[in-house]
């Protein structure tokens, strides 16, 4: 387990206009005016690495000795399925793999990779686990249906996921005083301050963006620049509930249309970071973050406050991936190279480049006779029943070096399973994630007192 942490020691005190947009996007949310943490991500089943940017955020909240909260923004304007769940089941051989299985009925008219806002809160299906490979599965994939029929009157299927993560971490998360959505975070009164500034001249926002962007390419697309219609960092939403990226005209037509748009990333997780006093990224957002603070600067004149960092890597036991250990020691010659030249089935120790001396033999008359020639292609026939012949002779230890490599291929893929961090959590013990989160829980106490 290896858990990485990097945090702003003391509060950061914000400029004037920070403070004045921070005050209007918690009066429109309703949130509270005292110290507020918060942590946000995809409506997604969680991995224990984003359990433990919630893990600090509500660590945040509950040790303070004064009044505090803390705010769970759900992305849900990220195009994924919320009501899907990675598990470990068994094949046709009995081998463990991975496999991602969908937990609610297929939405009639929505795409499969539709936004979540656009998907309704659903109830779960009756999955089949029978072939799950192990008790942790099974119970992993039966708590999380238990709580998705648990949460169905959530306003979508964005939230409901959110809902169905924080009732699963329980034991380490208290409950947010919010969740707080893309959509109604897009329509705070400071948020509409701001896209207005945007829309006013999108082409100045998109310079400012595409510049800020060339300090991390890979973080985004850079903004389309088309005069009026220039893009802007907003998604629309079709009838299927696909994003679309839309330009500045097109997104006036849809606001004065009542129709449905979403902040992109940096323009959501600016609005956070603005509403919280301590903002909890993981790894990927202690990235990209640099780009959206030289942007918000930039264009907006804001300076972002700053944020904490959290993340944590806990791998799985692989009895709960109903792993064996088929671990194979490799053999002194691989069976490609033995089926090629048997010889090398006697010994593996041939110098580099020696070649059998009757294969030698025989390649030579290829090489000396004319191309497209019967004698060549004699030559030819003559090498290829020279091998199969050697093969014959060495069957069994051709068909042991076959059976080696396929078990030490399991073998490997065995252990890439039992070495991949993005497991759900609930597939951990109660007892692995205690040990993940007591040094973020201690980290973040003893900032607080």
């Amino acid at each position: 387990m290896r858990a990485a942490l990097r945090a702003a020691e003391t509060m950061t005190a914000v400029d004037p206009t920070t403070a004045t947009l921070r005050a209007q996007l918690r009066e429109s949310l309703k949130l509270p005016s005292h110290r507020l943490s918060g942590a946000g991500h995809q409506a997604i089943v969680w991995h224990s690495g984003i359990l433990a940017k919630f893990i600090a955020a509500s660590t945040l909240a509950t040790t303070h000795c004064e009044a505090a909260s803390w705010v769970h923004f759900v992305s849900d304007q990220d195009a994924n399925d919320p009501f899907r769940m990675d598990l470990p089941v068994l094949d046709s051989a009995g081998t463990t793999r991975r496999t991602s299985m969908r937990l609610a009925h297929p939405e009639p008219g929505i795409a499969p990779h539709a936004v979540a806002a656009a998907r309704a809160a659903q109830s779960s299906l009756e999955c089949d686990g029978s072939t799950l490979a192990s008790r942790a599965a099974r119970d992993a994939l039966a708590r999380v249906c238990s709580e998705i029929d648990a949460t169905r009157d959530a306003v979508h299927a964005g939230v409901q996921l959110a809902q169905v993560m924080q009732r699963c971490a329980a034991r380490w998360v208290s409950p947010p005083c919010t969740t707080v959505t893309s959509d109604a975070l897009l329509n705070c009164t400071g948020a509409r301050e701001v896209l207005e500034r945007i829309l006013r001249d999108p082409v100045a926002n998109a310079n400012a963006f595409n510049a800020a962007l060339r300090m991390d390419p890979r973080a985004a697309q850079p903004l389309h620049l088309a005069g009026e219609s220039t893009e802007v960092p907003l998604w629309g939403v079709r009838n299927d509930g696909v994003r679309e990226r839309i330009g500045a005209a097109e997104a006036r037509r849809r606001l004065g249309q009542g129709r449905l748009l979403l902040p992109r990333a940096f323009l959501a997780s600016g609005l956070m970071r603005i509403i919280c006093d301590r903002f909890v990224h993981g790894s990927g957002g202690a990235r990209y973050e640099r780009v959206g603070d030289a942007w918000w600067k930039e264009f907006l004149g804001v300076q972002l406050p700053s944020f904490d960092v959290v993340t944590a890597t806990l791998y799985p036991d692989p009895a709960t991936l109903g792993c064996t250990d088929a671990s194979v020691a490799p053999d002194a010659i691989s069976f490609r190279r033995a089926w090629w030249d048997p010889t090398r089935c006697e010994s593996a120790q041939q110098p580099r480049g020696w070649i059998e001396p009757a294969r030698a033999a025989l390649l030579q008359r290829i090489d000396a006779a004319p191309r497209r020639s019967a004698a060549r292609r004699a030559a030819y026939r003559a090498l290829t029943e020279h091998i199969e012949c050697l093969r014959a002779m060495h069957r069994p230890r051709l068909a042991s070096l076959s059976d080696r490599e396929s078990r030490n291929r399991i073998s490997r893929a065995q252990r890439a399973l039992c070495l991949d961090r993005t497991w759900p959590f609930v597939l951990q013990s109660n007892d692995a994630i205690d040990t993940m989160a007591k040094p973020i829980i201690d980290r973040f106490t003893a900032q607080m007192q």
